[in-house]
Formats: C-alpha cells, structure tokens, sequence
C-alpha cells in the first residue's frame, strides 16, 4: 500500500466508517438510518462552506455589470481582460474556486462512502482493524453484513437499480440548482468577444436538466445506498437555500397564489 492510500484510508476511509459504526449501533443496525445521520453530520460540518457557495454564486451575478464594462473596455486585449477580471475577482473577495470547495469536499466522502457499501453488499464485511481501539467493545458486531438490516422504507440499499430513488434523486437535484440560482437576474450576456450568446438563464436551465439526469444515471448504476445519501444531502441544501431565500420565495409565492394582492416580504 502506498502513502496516498494510507492517507485517504486513515485521513478518510477509517473516520466516515467508524462515524457509521456509531449511528448502526445507534439505530440497531439500521444502514438507512445510519447512512442519514451520517450525512447530516458531514452536511452540518461543511454548512459555513456550503453557505460561502451560496454568497460566491449571489456576488457573482451582483459583479456581472461590472464585469461587462471591463469586457467591453478590454474588447481587444483579452490578455488584459482576464487580468483585470482576476484582480476584481481578488478585490470583491469573489474567488471562483470558493463555489465549488464544497462540491471538492463532498467526492472523496462520497468515494469512501461506496467503498463501505461495496464491502457490505460483497458480503465481505469491513475489517476489524479499521475500527478504533474505543469503538470495538459495541461496533465489532457491525463490520458485518449479517448484522447490519439493509432494508429501509422497502428498499434494499445494497442493490442497485432502484426507480423511485433514482426519480427521486434526478428531481431534487433539478430543484436545488434552480433554487441556488433564484437569486440571480434573467439577463442577457453582453460579451462583445461573443456575439449573438445565448441568454445565460437559458443556458443555466439546461445545464441543471443535464445535471439531474446524469445524477439519475448514476443513482441507477449504484448500489441503493449512494442514492439515499444523494437523497438526504440534496434535501438538506434545497432546506439551507430556502432559508437563504425565504424572503425571494415568499415574494414568487405570493405573486402565483395571490396575483390580486401587494407582494408583503417578511424579511425575518
């Protein structure tokens, strides 16, 4: 084994399935319940990270005027328009990468997390020695399968090809990146260097079509498992959003149920 594998399994692979050992234990070998409250504890950890993704993609579409005047300024000097983008990026505290740190974070916990359940659905069970010394007097008896109940609300989590997960999963994907862009204006891009591109908002719904069918594709190939954590983290960040956009939803809410009526936004 070399040092990169001994660093994902002991920085990675180790602590997500020790974490799982608790919440089995906790739920008498429950692996849907286990596998839920493990995603709500990774999800609650990288909540101010996901929050920062929120408010990079919000600043964004607030630094969209500003970034077509240096487009139009620099028509011609590409070079100098990349440059000058970069240090108002730097200026606005708006780096690029920040949207996606929790994307970054999430993969090699998604990996790890299929590698356990691989295991599991192998039946060949987790090896004793990636417990903690501290764990072992109650989790020893969940490394293996035949103490583990892999059925959750009817479902084998160990199997895959699972329709309703994988219809489940495709839509709430489709209703998290629509609502991660509520905020941003319907407006069409005005890059001189590309004449004639689309509108962006066109371009954005698109690609969350494509986003939600290749998150279904997936869901559809893997065991049942992956997709009830697809599921419970989707769901969490739809929650985290709305509650970033409560008032904006309000207000769309109002405007399709009460057309007749002043739009009131509660800002609280």
């Amino acid at each position: 084994m070399n040092i990169f594998s001994i660093l994902i399994t002991q920085i990675l692979y180790r602590p997500i399935f020790n974490i799982l050992i608790i919440f089995l234990a906790i739920s008498w070998g429950n692996l849907g319940i286990a596998i839920i409250c493990l995603t709500l504890v990774i999800r609650g950890i990288m909540y101010k990270s996901s929050a920062a993704g929120n408010d990079m993609q919000t600043g964004m579409s607030n630094l969209q005027p500003k970034i077509e005047e240096l487009q139009k300024k620099y028509e011609n000097d590409p070079q100098k328009l990349s440059e000058e983008t970069m240090k108002l990026f730097k200026s606005e505290g708006k780096a690029p990468l920040k949207g996606c740190l929790t994307m970054i974070i999430q993969i090699p916990i998604f990996i790890c997390l299929y590698r356990v359940v691989r295991k599991f659905a192998g039946g060949e069970g987790i090896p004793q020695e990636r417990l903690y010394s501290f764990f072992y007097s109650f989790g020893n008896t969940f490394t293996e399968i035949s103490n583990v109940n892999s059925s959750f609300l009817g479902i084998d989590l160990l199997t895959a090809k699972n329709i309703p997960l994988t219809i489940i999963v495709a839509v709430l994907n489709y209703v998290q990146m629509k609502l991660s862009t509520i905020a941003q204006p319907k407006k069409k891009a005005n890059n001189p260097a590309m004449p004639g591109m689309p509108d962006m908002s066109d371009m954005t719904g698109m690609m969350s079509i494509m986003m939600a069918v290749m998150m279904g594709v997936l869901v559809f190939s893997l065991n049942s498992a992956i997709g009830l954590y697809l599921v419970t983290t989707s769901l969490f960040s739809i929650c985290q959003t709305s509650r970033k956009y409560r008032a904006i939803l309000q207000a769309k809410r109002q405007g399709i149920f009460h057309k007749d009526q002043p739009t009131v936004i509660n800002p609280k």
